[in-house]
C-alpha cells in the first residue's frame, strides 16, 4: 500500500509545534500547582526546590530567599522561589 505524503507551509508546522509544546507545558504546570500550592510551609518548600531544610534555613538567615514571616509561621509564595531560583 502506498502512503500519501502531504508537506505543510512551514508557518503551518511552526504553529503546530508550538501549540503542543504549550500544551504540555500548560499540563505540566497544572500536575505541579495541584502537588505544591501557592504559599507554601517550610518543609514544602525544600521538597519544592529540592533542597535541605539547612540549606533553607541558610538562605533565610542570608535574606537572600524571599517569604513572609508570619508569627512564627513561614510562608512562600510558588511563583517567588520560581523568580528567584532562576537568578541562582
Amino acid at each position: 500500500m502506498e502512503q500519501l505524503k502531504v508537506e505543510l507551509p512551514k508557518e503551518v508546522t511552526d504553529a503546530i509545534k508550538t501549540e503542543v509544546i504549550k500544551a504540555f507545558q500548560d499540563a505540566k504546570d497544572d500536575t505541579r500547582g495541584k502537588k505544591f500550592p501557592l504559599y507554601m510551609s517550610k518543609r514544602q518548600t525544600c521538597e519544592y526546590l529540592g533542597i535541605a531544610n539547612r540549606t533553607l534555613d541558610e538562605w533565610l538567615k542570608t535574606g537572600d530567599i524571599p517569604y513572609k514571616h508570619i508569627g512564627k509561621t513561614y510562608r512562600f509564595n510558588r511563583n517567588d522561589l520560581d523568580k528567584f531560583m532562576a537568578t541562582k
